[in-house]
């Protein structure tokens, strides 16, 4: 490490270092998934550095006065953009247009940064479902795979975004509100939309899967988005997909990559809760 820049770290003050992290996250939002796996390693090992070096913590560290550690949030002083609608929708017009456009992998990357970043922001805003229609736009342009070579660089940006897109499906998926005419709870995330989301998340497993890919938290977010009635929904995506696989022969050569879709499939249909 540079030694200039470890001097700075070491004399930087604590609320300081937390805002550094989060204009991290919010402009590189591809560091988001390191930072978080770094902060459960550094989570882990903190007892044992306590226990250990707890006077030097002490002297490097100021924890006097009222000061607190901020919560980990995305600024609110300068949102990205604007929260009403018809701004919004520009906005998603906007992104579609430069996706069309953009045909180097560079200039994509600037698009799809742009894209997770402002997602990200709008789940800062509390606007679940703003941020969800680009994540949308982000995992529907992965699955055209309009081109072989910038496939993986959507795959990298979805990787970036998943923690922020699992928040904002498991807040959206969970709201509810009291419907006076059948008085019960009714969600937020009107049906049609949740089906829509569960179609994408499972097309977009299955690519994983052909890309031979370990993807255990799709499978779980499916899960976690789905209502009780939205399992036969989910039930019959996989019953369809295993009744396209063709039946398994005794062969010289041996399809791998196809035995581990339809055991994955498998697997997943047995977790299915009965209805």
């Amino acid at each position: 490490m540079n030694p200039e820049f470890e001097q700075r770290l070491q004399s930087a003050r604590r609320e300081d270092l937390i805002l550094l992290l989060q204009e991290l996250s919010i402009r590189h939002p591809v560091l988001l998934a390191e930072i978080m796996n770094i902060l459960e390693r550094l989570s882990n090992e903190m007892p044992a550095v306590e226990e250990e070096g707890e006077e030097k913590v002490t002297e490097d560290w100021d924890f006097s006065g009222d000061e607190q550690a901020a919560p980990y949030t995305f600024p609110i002083q300068s949102p990205l953009f604007p929260l009403d609608s018809e701004a919004h929708q520009q906005r998603v017009e906007e992104f579609a247009r430069r996706l069309r456009q953009e045909e180097s992998p560079e200039a994509l990357f600037d698009v799809l940064r742009d894209l997770v970043e402002g997602a990200i922001a709008y789940g800062g805003q509390k606007n679940e479902y703003a941020g969800l229609d680009l994540f949308a736009m982000l995992i529907d342009e992965r699955l055209l795979e309009r081109s072989a070579a910038t496939t993986p660089l959507f795959d990298e940006m979805i990787d970036a975004g998943m923690y922020s897109l699992e928040a904002l499906l498991t807040e959206a998926s969970s709201n509810t509100l009291f419907d006076a005419d059948t008085a019960a709870l009714s969600p937020l995330l009107i049906p049609q939309v949740r089906h829509r989301w569960l179609e994408r998340l499972f097309a977009l497993w299955l690519k994983r899967i052909d890309a031979h890919k370990t993807e255990e938290n799709l499978p779980e977010l499916l899960l976690d988005v789905a209502w009780s009635e939205d399992i036969l929904v989910l039930r019959s995506l996989v019953q369809s997909e295993l009744q396209k696989q063709p039946p398994i022969v005794h062969e010289n050569i041996v399809d791998f990559g196809r035995q581990y879709r339809t055991r994955a499939l498998e697997k997943f249909l047995k977790e299915l809760p009965h209805t």
